[in-house]
């Protein structure tokens, strides 16, 4: 644990001076060790878990500042639209930075996740949206911050069924895998700051689970919504 702890102190030190990557990776955590990481976990400061118990393999984020604004400017913003639709949190609930376990038992912490509680009423199901941060997710929006040259990558995925489906896979359900459907990036450090690439539209029945009914619709950031974001995370 005290390992660890140093380990932690030690990327935070490098993350305060410099882009480097924000995760480790330890190797021979047992399931038992985890549960006494977890347990202690507050000694670690803000960290969010990925644990693979097959490999026995611990990963841990280590947001930045810049980082945490980020994904909670942009949960805002669509939280924003959501609500100009009259949508209630009976239906698009913030489950923040909740756990979530996959088919072999792996653990997964996001940075920003909703769901729908009328379609997946239980405390374990899956979120509909995950900011970060299975087939049950339906939209991974992937952050990259790139703090020195003031720069912000939205990446948008969507679960893609893998072909062909054998009959050994029928016992466990069809596999999916992630599909980067669009890139945006956001140049603040640019004079002026600029944004390419398409809008994110977050579709609405993949937000929500069902099909929208008018006025309801799509939830869309286009260029100038990012570019706001983007001051926030980068203050002049």
């Amino acid at each position: 644990m005290q390992d660890m702890i140093r380990a932690i102190a030690v990327q935070r030190g490098r993350l305060a001076r410099q882009d480097v990557n924000q995760y480790l990776s330890f190797k021979n955590i047992f399931p038992l060790n985890f549960e006494y990481i977890d347990r202690h976990r507050s000694q670690l400061g803000a960290v969010r878990f990925t644990y693979y118990p097959d490999i026995n393999t611990l990963i841990i984020k280590v947001p930045t500042t810049e980082h945490e604004i980020a994904h909670n400017a942009l949960s805002q913003k669509i939280s924003a639209q959501i609500t100009a639709m009259n949508i209630d949190i009976d239906q698009f609930l913030s489950l923040g930075a909740a756990r979530y376990v996959g088919p072999t038992a792996s653990e997964k912490e996001a940075d920003s996740s909703f769901k729908n509680p009328i379609f997946r009423p239980r405390h374990g199901d899956w979120p509909t949206l995950v900011i970060e941060s299975g087939g049950q997710v339906q939209i991974v929006l992937l952050i990259k911050v790139a703090r020195n040259i003031k720069r912000m990558v939205f990446e948008k995925y969507v679960p893609e069924r893998v072909y062909p489906y054998t009959r050994a896979q029928a016992s466990t359900g069809p596999n999916y895998r992630p599909a980067l459907v669009s890139t945006t990036e956001v140049y603040q450090g640019a004079t002026p700051p600029y944004a390419q690439g398409p809008p994110i539209i977050f579709e609405f029945d993949r937000v929500i689970g069902r099909q929208p009914i008018s006025p309801e619709g799509d939830i869309q950031l286009g260029h100038a919504k990012l570019l706001l974001i983007a001051h926030h995370v980068f203050p002049p």
